[in-house]
C-alpha cells in the first residue's frame, strides 16, 4: 500500500483529490458523534483516551472519565467479562458485544449497547443507543437467508441480496457493487426508492474507493455513516499519552468518516450511507452499498443481522459463481474431452489440433487460434499475420515468465503492435504448452465496440474538475479496442487444457527439442572434423602422388615389370585419394557455410569450365557431345554452378556404355512463375540405367551401384544436389533398368533490372 499521510491533527496536509489515496483513515482522531468511544490500556482496562462526548452516554463526564479503570465505569463484573473475552493476540475483527446502563433519562437508565475489539495493546470500546429489536426483523432475516441460499444463478443472488436487505434495513437504496480486475465497480443489482435516480449497470471508478479503504473493508465488513453533516466528536486527548500516537480505530463501527468521503456523499445526494462487504477467498470481490436520503444512525442489532447476512452472501457468492462456472464447463464438456483425447494419442499434435472438425477455436468461442509447435505455426479462423504472431510468441516468452496461462481482453492497450490487428486480435488468451513458451496455443477474439454507463465519470476524469465527483449523472463511454471478456470458466478451461497438453506433449516435445539441440551439436562437431580430416589429408595425398611420380621418372628404367605395376597402382589410388579427400572437403564445406554468391552467369561458360576440369576423362572416353543451341544466362553462384556441372558430367563419362559414349546437356525454360526457378538443365547418358528403388540411395554420399563395373567415390552426386538446393531447386533422376539415365536440376532467372 502507498505510505499513508499523517492525519492533520498530527501535523499533515489537508486532504484533497490530489492526495486522497494516502489518508490515513484509520486513525482519523474523532468518532461519529452518535456514539461515545473509549480507548484503554488492555493491561489495567484504565481509560486513556474518550471522545469529547462521552458525558451524554455514560454518568461521569470526561474528565471522571480519563484515567479511571472500566470497572468504576460499567462494574466489575463487565470489566472481567470484557477482558477475558478479548485475550492478548486477538484479532481486531473479533468482537466483544454487550448491553450496558448509561445515562439515566427520565425513564431510568438508558441502554446501551456496548462493541469492543482489541487493537495491539489496547481495547476499543463504543457505546451506541441500543436499538430494540423486533419481530418483523428477525422474520425478514429468516426470508433472507432462505432467498439468498435458494438462488438459482450469481445474478439471481445479487437480487435477492439487495432486496433483503432494503427490506431488513428500510434504507432508500441498496446496490450490490462487483469489482473488475482493475478494480472498478459495476452495480449487477439495485432495489431504491422509486423516485431516486438508477445506477443498476453503471460503473464506478477504482478512485470511488482507495486502495487503504478497500484493505479496511476486508478486515472489518461493515461501516457506517449516520449523518453526513453531523460534526465528529474529537478524542480526548488526541494522542494517546503513552504512546504518542493516535489511536487505532480501523475496526470501530463509529471511526469518523473520511472528510472527503463525506463531500462525495453529499455530492450524490446521500445523508447517511451503511456498507457490507463481499469478501471472497480474501479479496474483496464487492460491496452492498446502501443510501438514505436522511439521517439515519443503523441500529447495533441491526448492523449485526445485516453484516450475518453479508457473511452468508460471501459464502454463496463463492458457491453461486462455482455453480455458474460448472454449468458454463459443462456444456463445453463433450468439445474438451474430444480435442484432449486427440492431443493425448497424437503424434503429430501441430497437424491434430489444427483440425478444423476438431473445433479449438470454438472451444474458447474465438474469432481465430493460432497454433505453435516445433517451430512450426498453423492458424485457424481470423488471426494476426504470422509474422506478426512470431513477434507476439516471443512477447509473451518476455512477459510471461513463469505463467503458463496469459489473458486479457485488450491485447493493443498492454503490446503496442496489437493496435494493428485491433480488428481480430483485441481480446487473447494464450497457454503455454509446457514451460518457456515454446509451444503455445492462442485464441483470438475480434474487437466489440460497446457502450459503457459511468455514475458521473470515467476513472481518468473521475478525480479532476470534478472532486470530488460533483456529478452523479449518466456518462456513457464508447469503449473501443477491446473483446469479450474471457469467462471465469473460459479461464478454467484454458488452465485444464494446459495441463492436459503439457502432460502428453510438453515433456515429449521439450526432450525431442534437446535431443534435437544436442544432435545438431554432434552434426556441427562431425562436419568440423571431416572439414578438417579432408582439408589436412590433402596435401600429404598431394606429397606422396608426387613423390611417385617422381619415383617413377627417376628409376622407371631400373625395376622390373612387377615394380611398375605396383607403382602405376600407387599412382592410381592416390589420384582417387586425391579426388575423394577434395570432395569431402567441398561436402563438408558446404554443409558447414552454405553461402552462395549469385549473379547473372553463363550457362556456357559455366559448361566450358567444367569440361576443362574434366579434360583427362574427356580425352580418355572421347564422348559424342549434344548440347543446346541457345544458351541462357541464369542466376546462380558461378563457382558452384561449375562445380555442379563438373560433377554431373564426371557421373555420366564414367558410367555411360563403353563406345561410342554418348553425353547430351539440354535446357529449358520452365513456365512462368514457377516455384523452381526460370530454367531446367539435364544431363543424359547412355549407361546401363539405374531401378527405381535406387534413385534416392544415389544420391547419398558413398554410395555406389558399380554400374558398368565403374566405381566412384560416393560423393558426386550427393554434392551436386546440395548445390542445386542451395541454388533454390532440387536434382531429380529419370531412369529405369534399360540404357540411359536423365538428371535434372533447376536454376533461378535473372532479376530483371539487375542484382537485388
Amino acid at each position: 500500500m502507498t505510505d499513508l499521510l499523517p492525519p492533520p491533527y498530527l501535523g499533515g496536509p489537508e486532504i484533497t483529490t490530489d492526495n486522497c489515496e494516502r489518508e490515513a483513515i484509520h486513525i482519523p482522531g474523532s468518532v461519529q458523534p452518535h456514539g461515545a468511544l473509549l480507548v484503554l490500556d488492555a493491561a489495567d482496562l484504565r481509560v486513556v483516551q474518550a471522545s469529547e462526548n462521552v458525558g451524554a452516554f455514560l454518568p461521569a463526564g470526561l474528565e471522571a472519565v480519563l484515567g479511571r479503570p472500566l470497572e468504576a465505569l460499567l462494574g466489575e463484573e463487565e470489566a472481567r467479562a470484557l477482558a477475558a473475552a478479548l485475550p492478548p493476540g486477538s484479532p481486531d475483527h473479533l468482537q466483544y458485544r454487550e448491553r450496558v446502563a448509561g445515562t439515566a433519562g427520565q425513564s431510568g437508565p438508558t441502554q446501551l449497547a456496548l462493541t469492543a475489539h482489541r487493537a495491539g495493546e489496547r481495547l476499543i470500546v463504543e457505546l451506541e443507543p441500543e436499538g430494540k429489536p423486533t419481530r418483523r426483523m428477525s422474520h425478514a432475516l429468516r426470508n433472507a437467508m432462505f432467498a439468498l441460499e435458494s438462488a438459482p444463478t450469481l445474478q439471481a443472488l445479487a437480487e435477492a441480496a439487495v432486496r433483503a436487505v432494503r427490506e431488513i434495513s428500510g434504507l432508500d437504496r441498496v446496490m450490490l457493487y462487483r469489482f473488475a480486475a482493475d478494480d472498478t465497480g459495476e452495480v449487477i443489482a439495485e432495489d431504491r426508492r422509486e423516485d431516486l435516480h438508477p445506477f443498476l449497470g453503471h460503473r464506478f471508478p477504482e478512485s470511488d474507493i482507495p486502495a487503504q479503504a478497500r484493505a479496511l473493508y476486508v478486515r472489518h465488513l461493515l461501516r457506517l455513516t449516520a449523518d453526513v453533516d453531523a460534526a465528529p466528536s474529537p478524542l480526548r486527548p488526541l494522542l494517546d499519552p503513552q504512546t504518542g500516537e493516535g489511536a487505532q480505530l480501523g475496526g470501530a463501527a463509529l471511526r469518523a468518516t473520511s472528510p472527503m468521503h463525506l463531500r462525495y456523499l453529499r455530492n450524490m445526494g446521500v445523508a447517511s450511507s451503511l456498507s457490507v462487504s463481499v469478501v471472497v477467498d480474501g479479496r474483496l470481490w464487492g460491496l452492498i452499498s446502501c443510501h438514505h436520503t436522511s439521517p439515519y444512525a443503523v441500529p447495533p442489532e441491526l448492523r449485526s443481522a445485516l453484516e450475518d447476512l453479508g457473511r452468508l452472501l460471501n459464502l454463496q457468492v463463492r458457491l453461486k459463481s462455482r455453480a455458474d462456472t460448472d454449468a458454463f464447463r459443462e456444456g463445453l464438456r463433450e468439445r474438451r474431452e474430444r480435442i484432449t483425447a486427440a492431443a493425448t494419442h497424437s503424434t503429430a499434435p501441430l497437424t491434430t489440433l489444427a483440425d478444423p472438425a476438431l473445433g479449438v477455436a470454438d472451444l474458447l468461442a474465438a474469432g481465430g487460434a493460432a497454433l505453435h509447435f516445433e517451430g512450426e505455426w498453423r492458424t485457424l479462423g481470423d488471426t494476426p499475420p504470422p509474422g506478426l504472431l512470431g513477434e507476439l510468441l516471443g512477447w509473451l516468452r518476455a512477459h510471461c515468465g513463469e505463467e503458463l496461462l496469459y489473458a486479457t481482453e485488450s491485447l493493443s492497450a498492454e503490446w503496442a503492435p496489437g493496435a494493428a490487428v485491433i480488428a481480430q486480435a483485441s481480446g487473447l488468451l494464450a497457454l503455454s504448452v509446457g514451460r518457456g513458451w515454446n509451444e503455445a496455443v492462442l485464441w483470438f477474439r475480434p474487437e466489440v465496440v460497446r457502450t459503457v454507463a459511468w455514475g458521473g465519470a470515467t476513472p481518468d476524469r473521475a478525480k479532476d474538475d470534478l472532486g470530488p465527483r460533483r456529478s452523479f449523472d449518466t456518462y456513457l463511454e464508447r469503449v473501443r479496442a477491446h473483446g469479450e471478456p474471457w469467462r471465469p470458466g473460459e479461464l478454467e478451461e484454458a488452465r485444464d487444457l494446459q495441463r492436459t497438453l503439457s502432460a502428453a506433449l510438453g515433456e515429449r516435445l521439450n526432450t525431442l527439442r534437446r535431443l534435437n539441440e544436442a544432435l545438431e551439436r554432434s552434426v556441427t562437431e562431425w562436419r568440423q572434423y571431416a572439414f578438417v580430416i579432408a582439408h589436412d589429408m590433402q596435401e600429404p595425398v598431394r606429397l606422396i602422388s608426387q613423390f611417385v611420380e617422381l619415383f617413377r621418372l627417376r628409376y622407371g628404367g631400373q625395376i622390373d615389370a612387377g615394380a611398375e605395376q605396383l607403382i602405376g597402382f600407387v599412382v592410381g589410388e592416390t589420384g582417387r585419394l586425391r579426388g575423394l579427400t577434395s570432395d569431402l572437403y567441398a561436402y563438408t564445406e558446404l554443409q558447414s557455410d552454405a553461402r552462395l554468391h549469385p549473379t547473372e552467369t553463363s550457362l556456357e561458360d559455366a559448361l566450358r569450365g567444367a569440361l576443362a576440369d574434366l579434360a583427362p576423362l574427356v580425352e580418355a572416353r572421347a564422348p559424342t557431345l549434344t548440347l543446346p543451341e541457345v544458351w541462357p544466362t541464369v542466376r546462380a553462384d558461378p563457382v558452384r554452378l561449375r562445380e555442379l556441372l563438373t560433377h554431373l558430367l564426371r557421373n555420366a563419362l564414367t558410367f555411360s556404355a563403353p563406345y561410342p559414349v554418348r553425353v547430351g546437356l539440354e535446357v529449358r525454360a520452365l513456365p512462368a512463375g514457377g516455384p523452381a526457378g526460370g530454367w531446367a538443365v539435364t544431363v543424359r547418358d547412355d549407361g546401363p540405367g539405374i531401378a527405381p528403388e535406387y534413385h534416392e540411395k544415389i544420391f547419398q554420399i558413398f554410395q555406389r551401384l558399380g554400374r558398368n563395373g565403374a566405381s566412384g567415390n560416393g560423393l558426386g552426386l550427393a554434392l551436386a544436389r546440395k548445390i542445386a538446393q542451395l541454388h533454390g531447386g532440387d536434382l531429380t533422376v529419370e531412369s529405369g533398368p534399360g540404357p540411359g539415365s536423365a538428371f535434372t536440376f533447376t536454376l533461378p532467372a535473372p532479376v530483371p533490372g539487375g542484382e537485388a
